[in-house]
């Protein structure tokens, strides 16, 4: 998948979701204050989430206090992340007289909040594109999960970086086997 989307405007989105486990609320909530890329280590800080009330797109609060995290991002990660920056840049410029500055690391190609929907279907070409079948969002939330643990991460690890109270919820909804 990530090779699939290798120059996607949703490359360094997929990059963060299968590494950081970001909830997809989570992903398109994120501005670039919430980024700290030349820290030591980089990380990002999960503030807020998007969310659809009443058919419409607003950012609120994540879904339960313990989401609210700082979670490192991985090298290479970043590195994807600041060429999606300059890929926005670039758009911003193009657009305008159209865009709407939210801030948003993840965004339409006017600024604005990107529609779930429109989401779910872009990933579900580039799942295709990989020959990996059809996925839904949340899948790439499984997936960072699975591999975090696959690669010996403890599980009270994983239940902050998911933003779970405990260990709990993470073992009834996220282990596979």
């Amino acid at each position: 998948l990530l090779n699939a989307s290798q120059g996607h405007r949703l490359e360094a989105a997929l990059a963060l979701a299968v590494t950081r486990g970001l909830r997809p609320g989570e992903l398109f909530g994120l501005q670039w204050s919430d980024l700290n890329l030349a820290g030591s280590p980089p990380t990002l800080s999960v503030q807020r989430s998007l969310k659809r009330e009443n058919n419409k797109l607003r950012l609120g609060p994540p879904k339960t206090p313990q989401s609210i995290r700082d979670l490192v991002i991985p090298d290479y990660v970043v590195t994807s992340l600041r060429a999606h920056r300059k890929r926005q840049a670039e758009e911003r410029l193009a657009n305008a007289d159209l865009w709407e500055d939210f801030d948003l690391v993840f965004c339409t190609e006017v600024g604005t909040l990107v529609d779930p929907s429109n989401f779910r279907r872009a990933l579900s070409k580039l799942t295709e594109i990989a020959a990996i079948g059809h996925w839904a969002p949340y899948e790439l939330r499984h997936t960072a999960i699975s591999l975090l643990a696959d690669g010996g991460v403890a599980l009270d690890q994983l239940a902050d970086l998911a933003g779970h109270k405990d260990a709990t919820t993470l073992l009834a909804h996220y282990r596979h086997k």
